[in-house]
């Protein structure tokens, strides 16, 4: 990461440090557009820019020698709770607190790498996070592995609420290539099959991260548009709406456009953007979702009863990649043969006859047959909450981009809740009234559905799909019975009940909680 490319203007910096965020996969333009905001007589601004390569930078060697162009090595800190959302990178953090306290630059660009999330980098910036931010620099204080000195500096500058005391996130920017969007929906390739700089254990999917870069984004710049034609642009600008219908959308060529689109825009707030996904905006009805656009609908799945979890399964198996968090008790050993081998060199040709048999045990074969389903080919994007007969207190996340599909225990249901445990605010406690209907309170089927083809059979044919999982009428009425009965509810929910989903972990309702002695990673299926 090499800070600090400066271009100079008659005044400096007033207050916290003004801050553009670039967000995109490699290849999508962001180096393009950082030297045509570098080489740009347009803004008047002393520009500092953050980057992953200077090397990659394409600028007259006499404009990058008259000015402060470093390198750092990228440094990541992780809190010993080893949870992402509680990483940091400890690079950036040092290098906007230094910039910010020379006052030699008005404004600040910061090109995040092709895998970064760009809410996890945002959070660093955001007010709300000022308290986990003073915590986490007393943890890191306490710290005995590492760079003490790099430590005692990050710690300072944590303790001190982080950088939202010195510096504001302006704008987040996502830079989408259009040769390749629509194909990154269409494709089975995890992180560690495209890029040889992430670790092999890190478990993120192209399409996914996709998403999250695009549904975080103030603004999304699609670029390389004389590549495609108008209708394919018309298209990725219809699927862009679709999953951040208040995101500005800026169509380029070599990344070319009038920059006070993305500089100092005040577009930014971390509330907004938390909440800026069309899922979500589906789901509290702040959207019409049963609109059409260049071709990409939208609509919401919902339902009064429970999923039976094996009809569920058949359905998903054979078209997504299914992702789930697997629980492990601590102490607890792995089944073994008897003659004190794990079995996997004789299970090795099953395996792969399995494999050939069963297109969920192959990315690439499962990724072939969604393309070839008629119902769930052109789905691109879902999400929202599931319930499972075997799982009365707690409701299910489903996540859904492209091939890939994370089922993810999630939280109590509110009616599993005391009242007196909820929220104080008058009209939080409204709003969750609102979900309540009938004997079973809020429990629910909710989900935001995004595709091509919905106003052609497209949504008919995913409702009648997920109807056919629903208990029928008489499983119903048997499964009411086993919850009204009040003894061993659970007991005679398993034996009713099918359900081969991995374990969720009920975590308390207050957030983030790692405890309960479980470790957990992701697993596709």
């Amino acid at each position: 990461m090499a800070p600090a490319i400066l271009i100079d203007a008659p005044h400096r910096t007033a207050g916290r440090l003004p801050v553009t965020l670039l967000s995109g996969f490699l290849g999508s333009g962001k180096t393009t557009l950082l030297e045509n905001i570098l080489t740009s007589p347009d803004h008047g601004l002393r520009i500092g820019v953050i980057v992953n390569d200077v090397g990659a930078l394409n600028i007259d060697a006499a404009l990058l020698t008259s000015h402060d162009v470093t390198r750092k090595e990228e440094q990541v800190v992780a809190m010993q709770n080893g949870c992402i959302c509680c990483t940091l990178r400890g690079d950036l953090l040092e290098e906007v607190a230094r910039l910010a306290e020379e006052k030699q630059v008005e404004y600040l660009v910061i090109e995040s790498s092709g895998v970064s999330e760009p809410m996890q980098v945002a959070e660093t910036f955001s007010e709300e996070f000022a308290d986990m931010h003073i915590a986490a620099g007393h943890d890191l204080e306490a710290e005995d592995q590492g760079d003490k000195e790099t430590n005692k500096k990050l710690a300072e500058i944590l303790k001190a609420g982080g950088l939202s005391k010195v510096a504001r996130l302006d704008t987040c920017v996502t830079l989408v290539d259009a040769v390749n969007f629509m194909q990154d929906f269409a494709t089975a390739d995890f992180l560690v099959d495209r890029q040889t700089d992430v670790p092999q254990e890190d478990d993120r999917n192209i399409s996914d991260l996709q998403v999250d870069q695009v549904e975080f984004a103030d603004v999304v710049i699609v670029n390389k548009c004389d590549l495609v034609s108008k209708e394919e642009v018309n298209r990725i600008k219809g699927v862009v709406n679709k999953l951040n219908p208040g995101a500005k959308v800026v169509s380029t060529i070599k990344s070319r456009l009038d920059l006070t689109e993305i500089l100092d825009t005040r577009l930014f707030s971390y509330e907004k953007a938390a909440l800026s996904a069309g899922w979500l905006k589906s789901l509290n009805e702040e959207i019409n979702p049963e609109t059409e656009e260049y071709g990409i609908g939208t609509f919401v799945y919902r339902a009064r009863r429970p999923f039976h979890p094996a009809r569920l399964w058949d359905m998903i198996k054979s078209v997504f990649v299914v992702i789930q968090t697997e629980y492990q008790i601590e102490g607890e050993e792995m089944d073994v043969d008897e003659d004190g081998t794990d079995g996997e060199e004789d299970g090795e040709d099953e395996d792969s006859e399995m494999e050939d048999e069963q297109p969920q045990l192959n990315p690439k074969a499962r990724l072939a047959s969604k393309m070839t389903d008629e119902t769930f080919g052109p789905l691109l994007r879902s999400k929202g909450f599931l319930w499972l007969a075997t799982r009365p207190r707690m409701y299910g996340e489903w996540s859904q981009a492209g091939v890939m599909l994370t089922i993810s225990g999630q939280d109590l249901w509110r009616c599993e809740i005391p009242e007196n445990e909820w929220p104080a605010d008058p009209e939080t406690r409204k709003a969750i009234t609102r979900d309540f209907d009938g004997k079973w309170g809020d429990r629910r089927q909710e989900l935001v559905f995004i595709g091509q083809q919905m106003r052609n059979g497209g949504e008919e044919r995913l409702r009648k799909a997920l109807d056919n999982c629903l208990l029928d009428d008489e499983e119903f009425r048997i499964w009411e019975e086993a919850m009204e009965s009040g003894v061993d509810v659970q007991d005679k929910l398993d034996e009713l009940f099918e359900d081969g989903f991995e374990d969720w972990i009920e975590t308390g309702h207050e957030g983030h909680d790692h405890a309960n002695g479980h470790s957990h990673g992701d697993h596709s299926h």
